[in-house]
């Protein structure tokens, strides 16, 4: 057996660790190793409510958007709030624009590379599919990051600025949908959808038909690795008041082979293996802040282990499409590296091709914004989709204060280490049976991983040096 040790591992958000353990050219065992100290729910306790959705955007400067969106709809449950109509629709906006900001960030610049940018071909086949460094360059710079531009700009019409926009609140959103804005808006997303439909027709018309008839064995190679745990799980999203208030991504899961309404009191986190005191996990209405214990026994990662029903879930574009039956999996298995990167890509066109009726179904004449009341106590929960997966927020509310905050992040779920039971986290018994030719070339584990998108600033959150509490020092401001 040989032990690889990849640290650190790059072109994902934030600080992993990953260990595999190799034998006869294949990997037999693996953990994920989250290298930084989680502690933003303290933070927030203490505070007026309102705080946290500003507080807790800033968990991440890639998935700002979606952590305030979530508190605040944590927020409004815990006082039973509807916002209006308009407001929906806007905070769709923005979520969608900046998932398909990251979306396209994946695809092309993060997990774009271990591809060949769009191609899916491996190293046997350089000459074919793989594009070479000026070509790459040249399409970063005049088609990627103008792309990602005008995402950006388009979020921030409604959003005030982007990352970390300022006009959603409890009670609604500041921002007017005026006639100019809508169009400024439309003329952004249409010309991202020009680039996400040439992206999107190029790999279903052309790249896997190719990959198929020309590469067959390694199609099938790309279609059995990165399984992982087969189980998904997604809390929905997108609800659409001008269709019932439909969500575009539906709740529910995929369980052991069947479909399931989604219920969250099933949802528990473990930290038998990770480097929390053992009150500190439970279910996420119920936990407390969690409390660093590094060193522990049999632990290794600052990140817990979410289960549902005791199960562990993937969450992320590949769960959210199952789930909805938005995508049909080229796999046996439902999942692999090639379903995880093209379920994204679907996702991203999508949502671009949503975001074009949405805007044009706002209201400019009808109130984005109702005055909200602090209550003097609640509990509320809010359940959304980050770009990585399911997303959750849980608040209780004493005296019209914070009494308690948990998130359960998307990545927790993906790069979650063993149960007490023993069962590996999605990305661990992913890279299970993956080849390593020579006991050393880990192309294909890198490939697998970096499907899943990974964001440890969101998992993980802060910097806890040298094992020890000096960070505490901080919480208490």
């Amino acid at each position: 057996m040989k032990e690889i040790v990849l640290d650190p591992f790059t072109r994902i958000e934030g600080h992993l660790s990953f260990k595999i353990i190799v034998e006869n050219e294949k990997v037999v065992d693996a953990y994920a190793k989250g290298d930084l100290w989680r502690g933003f729910e303290s933070i927030v306790v203490g505070r007026d409510p309102r705080d946290a959705p500003i507080i807790l955007s800033r968990i991440c400067g890639v998935c700002h958007e979606v952590h305030r969106i979530t508190s605040i709809l944590a927020i409004e449950d815990a006082s039973g709030f509807t916002p209006t109509d308009n407001a929906i629709r806007l905070r769709n906006l923005i979520e969608a624009m900046v998932t398909i900001y990251s979306h396209l960030a994946h695809l092309l610049v993060l997990e774009g590379p271990d591809f060949g940018v769009y191609g899916l071909a491996g190293q046997e086949h350089p000459n074919e599919l793989l594009l070479d460094v000026n070509k790459y360059y040249d399409l970063l710079h005049k088609t990627i990051l103008p792309t990602q531009k005008l995402c950006h700009e388009a979020a921030a019409i409604f959003g005030g600025k982007v990352p970390h926009h300022m006009t959603t609140l409890p009670g609604g959103v500041t921002t007017t949908p005026t006639p100019e804005r809508i169009s400024a808006a439309y003329m952004r997303m249409k010309q991202v959808k020009g680039t996400v439909d040439s992206v999107y027709n190029y790999v279903y018309d052309k790249l896997i038909p190719h990959l198929v008839s020309e590469h067959p064995e390694e199609t099938e190679m790309l279609l059995n690795i990165g399984v992982g745990v087969e189980n998904f799980l997604a809390y929905g999203a997108y609800p659409q008041p001008d269709e019932g208030y439909k969500t575009l991504f539906k709740r529910g899961i995929y369980l052991n082979g069947s479909f399931e309404p989604l219920n969250i009191d099933n949802i528990v986190e473990e930290v038998k293996h990770s480097w929390y005191t053992d009150r500190s996990g439970g279910k996420p209405a119920e936990e407390i802040p969690p409390e660093p214990q590094y060193g522990k026994e049999g632990a290794y990662s600052w990140a817990k282990a979410p289960r549902y029903k005791g199960y562990p879930c993937e969450v992320g574009p590949l769960a959210r499409l199952i789930v909805s039956r938005k995508y049909e999996p080229l796999s046996k298995h439902k999942a692999s590296v090639l379903d995880r990167t093209l379920a994204r890509l679907v996702e991203t066109k999508i949502l671009t091709d949503k975001t074009l009726e949405w805007l044009l179904e706002l209201k400019p004449d009808e109130d984005t914004y109702l005055p909200y009341e602090v209550p003097e106590s609640g509990m509320g929960v809010g359940l959304w989709e980050a770009p990585r997966g399911a997303l959750g927020h849980w608040i209780k509310i004493s005296r019209k204060k914070i009494e308690r905050y948990q998130c359960v992040v998307p990545t927790t779920w993906n790069i979650s280490p063993r149960d007490a039971r023993g069962n590996r986290g999605p990305a661990e018994e992913s890279v299970i049976g993956a080849p390593v030719p020579g006991n050393k070339d880990v192309l294909q584990v890198t490939r697998i991983l970096r499907s899943f998108d990974f964001c440890l600033a969101c998992s993980i959150h802060l910097l806890k040096p040298d094992g020890k509490t000096l960070v505490k020092t901080f919480l208490t401001h």
